[in-house]
């Protein structure tokens, strides 16, 4: 190689050696970039809860006393009337047959909407299925599935728990029990839609039930609303207070269980405002 030549390939060497240079730094900022990107953010994330939303802007949740669109809680809605309200069954416990006495539904205390036991008591237990209902009307005995079928009706509320259910009976044979009812109801008349009403709450004074156990026990009604197919009816809201008992001026017993007429009101009025929707 020349003198000459030496210069020239010193050169070039110093300018690949430059291009190389300069392109693992656009690749380090590159990859810097992209580090500082990916990164996981310092903020803990906080997932929606139950009766929560989340806010669009910051990704904040904010607790709201909406309840969540599941498919299994009714939510609210204008005012179904009393149309909605005569389409209605209800079957259930004391607290239930209790709408007779009321004279709240069409119909006064001659009421056809209500399926009742001989002795007003329907207990959630094994024997639900079997138990027989005096069909209006007719003043036959019958169980609730031999009802339905032969009534086939369009809406059914049901109502369990307060008798023998929340006091005796554990998670599973809760559950077992009133599925056993739904699914003789379903069978019986497939296109009944049938909504599951929350228990009801008891005063602070009750010494037979309790509030705690009762909100334990609305869960179960819900999963086994979810796990058959029906509708949840979170009614024991609006007659509860601020202590999560039932508010003392709709209780008409010293039992702290029963309800007088303003209650029946209200609750009326829950089923209307969270009617069933096309």
């Amino acid at each position: 190689m020349s003198t000459s030549q030496k210069p020239e390939s010193v050169e070039r060497m110093i300018r690949i050696s430059m291009l190389v240079i300069a392109g693992l730094l656009v690749m380090l900022m590159v990859l810097t970039v992209v580090f500082f990107a990916t990164k996981p953010s310092d903020k803990p994330v906080v997932l929606p809860g139950p009766n929560s939303t989340t806010d669009a802007t910051d990704g904040d949740s904010t607790p709201t006393n909406t309840p969540v669109e599941d498919g299994v809680n009714l939510s609210l809605t204008p005012d179904a009337g009393t149309a909605y309200q005569d389409k209605i069954i209800f079957v259930g416990d004391s607290l239930t047959a209790h709408l007779i006495n009321r004279g709240v539904l069409t119909g006064g205390t001659d009421t056809k909407q209500v399926w009742r036991c001989e002795n007003n008591m329907m207990n959630l237990n094994s024997e639900v299925t079997a138990v027989k209902i005096i069909y209006p009307g007719t003043g036959e005995k019958m169980t609730v599935a031999e009802a339905a079928a032969k009534a086939q009706p369009e809406i059914m509320i049901i109502t369990l728990g307060t008798d023998w259910g929340v006091a005796y009976l554990d998670e599973t044979e809760f559950k077992a029990c009133y599925a056993a009812l739904v699914k003789a109801i379903q069978k019986a008349s497939p296109k009944t839609e049938i909504i599951l009403q929350s228990i009801f709450p008891v005063t602070a004074g009750c010494v037979t039930l309790d509030n705690t156990k009762i909100d334990t026990a609305n869960k179960w009604v819900k999963a086994v609303a979810s796990e058959n197919g029906c509708h949840y009816l979170d009614t024991q809201s609006v007659l509860k207070d601020d202590k999560n008992c039932l508010k003392e001026e709709y209780c008409n017993s010293s039992d702290g269980i029963h309800m007088g007429t303003e209650a029946y009101v209200a609750i009326l009025e829950y089923i209307r405002t969270h009617a069933l929707t096309d």
